[in-house]
């Protein structure tokens, strides 16, 4: 569960289960994956393999403190980009404010690189446990399957970072909680 592949599980969820969403013509369902992915995916991808590709070509390597930060950036400017690619069509207002929580997301997680490093994985895994709960509440009951399957992935996503020494509890605890918070804001209020 990758960051960048996360918010595509969402979005699949959110067109093509049983919500309002799902009664989008098929053409504006597959716009809106190939939005989601292409800058939630393909140009972050596409830009850090741009930049590991600089650093072998000129010999020299970037921290891994500044290329985290690099990607933390490109990751806010991607999500910016595809929140305002959204903003024409005001039944888009939902996946608006996931994309404007992903770019909070990853300025928070840049925020605290120095004082701890968060998990970016959990701190997606927070956002997307957020947007199903706030679904749930308004009423979309057809999606507790995914609330669950989100919060079991969360927690196998966060054993698997804990069992690998890239995280410590308190990181991922850190990561998970500031994910769901900033989501469950910017779906209440913004």
């Amino acid at each position: 569960m990758h960051p960048f592949v996360i918010p595509i599980y969402v979005m699949v969820i959110l067109l093509f289960a049983d919500t309002v969403h799902s009664y989008y013509p098929l053409r504006i369902k597959f716009y809106l994956l190939w939005n989601v992915a292409l800058y939630a995916m393909v140009l972050p991808g596409l830009s850090l393999g741009f930049l590991k590709h600089l650093q072998r070509k000129r010999g020299k390597r970037l921290s891994k403190k500044h290329f985290i930060v690099i990607a933390l950036i490109i990751g806010a400017v991607c999500y910016m980009l595809c929140a305002m690619t959204m903003m024409r069509a005001s039944s888009l207002v939902l996946f608006r404010k996931i994309a404007v929580a992903g770019v909070l997301c990853e300025l928070f997680c840049l925020a605290t690189i120095p004082f701890s490093r968060i998990s970016l994985h959990l701190t997606a895994m927070g956002a997307a446990v957020s947007i199903f709960v706030i679904l749930n509440i308004l009423g979309e009951l057809s999606l507790f399957w995914a609330l669950l399957v989100a919060i079991l992935l969360s927690g196998v996503l966060a054993s698997a970072r804990l069992y690998m020494g890239r995280n410590r509890s308190r990181q991922l605890l850190m990561g998970f909680v500031g994910g769901f918070l900033i989501c469950m804001g910017v779906m209440m209020w913004l």
